[in-house]
């Protein structure tokens, strides 16, 4: 047992991990089973929903989702009448109960960020992102990421579809990105000022010169 933000965090039988005493902040406690990665994994993400909840008090209900960096969880209430946690399914056709693709998610974007010496800025589910032509296809992609307004991600990604008519570019949210080209989506914390080029599959990160 740990005590974070005077709230209890239990491994329960190596099965799952669950509050103790945050009942007192969403009449309810919040318990995530454990998957394919080590406990010390599933107590970060409780605790930063932890953090959510004690410090602005939401009022939480039966099916909301909320963001964990860059992917999304859900609410669903078990048979114990605890909030156990589901997440988006990596191709967005639902949920599935647990957390392994969030925290294999974030894990490989902050992993990518730390080898480029870079600090990771985690775009979530319903920030934009400006796309082109082809992007959906699954062409190679060059993209760039601007400093932009909190609801922007920044990013343009860009393909050789692009007939440098700026009418022709789309701005979608995130979650259509990650579902459609998971491929990329280790890439997309990379911060502002920076761009990755991927050709024939290699991706390459490069300071903006622009910038």
């Amino acid at each position: 047992m740990i005590t974070y933000k005077g709230i209890q965090i239990n491994v329960v039988d190596n099965l799952y991990v669950e509050t103790k005493e945050l009942y007192s902040y969403i009449s309810k406690e919040i318990r995530v089973v454990i998957g394919n990665n080590q406990p010390e994994n599933y107590i970060e993400v409780i605790k930063y929903l932890i953090d959510y909840i004690v410090d602005s008090k939401p009022i939480i209900s039966e099916n909301q989702n909320i963001g964990y960096y860059s992917w999304l969880l859900q609410f669903r209430i078990d048979e114990d009448n605890c909030y156990e946690l589901y997440e988006a399914n990596a191709d967005g056709s639902g949920f599935n109960k647990g957390c392994d693709t969030t925290i294999s998610v974030v894990r490989k974007q902050g992993e990518l960020c730390l080898e480029n010496n870079l600090t990771p800025l985690f775009p979530n589910f319903n920030q934009s992102v400006v796309i082109s032509d082809g992007v959906y296809e699954g062409k190679d992609i060059e993209g760039i990421r601007y400093d932009s307004p909190h609801d922007e991600s920044g990013w343009y990604l860009i393909t050789d579809d692009y007939d440098d008519n700026i009418k022709s570019l789309k701005m979608v949210h995130f979650y259509h990105v990650a579902f459609a080209r998971p491929d990329v989506l280790k890439y997309l914390a990379i911060p502002f000022g920076h761009r990755f080029i991927m050709k024939e599959g290699n991706i390459e990160i490069y300071k903006d010169e622009e910038e």
